[in-house]
């Protein structure tokens, strides 16, 4: 018996503590995750929710929930759609706290007809098999695809063209708003405009 007693303690001896430890902090790690996501998957179920309730309600109180549809994309039409549709997103995105997969996944949700042959077209190239999914890749192709470097040089060009003429006050200032996100760097340093 006193065999055995001593076998039982030399074995926790033997054991190191800091092994132990570091276990435990695994397992904590773990289920703080495992927390994380369950919140995450409960915040978007309830936005989701909120929504779909909004719309069918029709409340003038849940119009502003209802916005959270982002728009879904074809790649037709005015160039300004793309930046105008990315900018929809990225507030859905912060609202919702989706992660750099998520983004993507409901991006590619979204896109239908032109756009999304495009991205069945291209997804192995801008993805290859084991690459991690992140927003800034896809914006960047997306962006290559659907807001070409002439469309973007065309809206730098009206920018600068830009003139009050027969506008109001609020009606130039609304178009100056409109026109600026495509000449960030003149707006950010006006030495440039020069």
């Amino acid at each position: 018996m006193g065999t055995r007693g001593q076998s039982s303690a030399m074995g926790r001896e033997a054991r190191d503590p800091r092994l132990d430890a570091v276990i435990q902090t695994l397992q904590e790690i773990g289920n703080l995750m495992g927390r994380q996501a369950q919140e995450r998957a409960a915040n978007i179920a309830q936005a989701t929710e909120a929504a779909t309730t909004a719309a069918v309600n029709g409340n003038q109180a849940n119009q502003g929930q209802a916005q959270l549809k982002p728009p879904k994309f074809d790649g037709k039409g005015d160039p300004e759609a793309a930046p105008r549709w990315v900018e929809e997103l990225e507030k859905a995105f912060e609202v919702l706290g989706c992660t750099e997969a998520e983004k993507v996944t409901l991006a590619v949700y979204l896109l239908q007809d032109n756009a999304n042959d495009w991205w069945k077209a291209t997804r192995g190239r801008v993805f290859p098999e084991g690459t991690a999914q992140t927003w800034a890749v896809f914006s960047e192709n997306f962006y290559g695809k659907f807001f070409s470097e002439s469309a973007k040089e065309r809206k730098l060009a009206e920018f600068m063209r830009l003139h009050q003429g027969q506008m109001t006050v609020d009606q130039y200032e609304a178009e100056f708003a409109r026109l600026s996100k495509f000449a960030p760097r003149m707006i950010d340093h006006p030495e440039d405009k020069a």
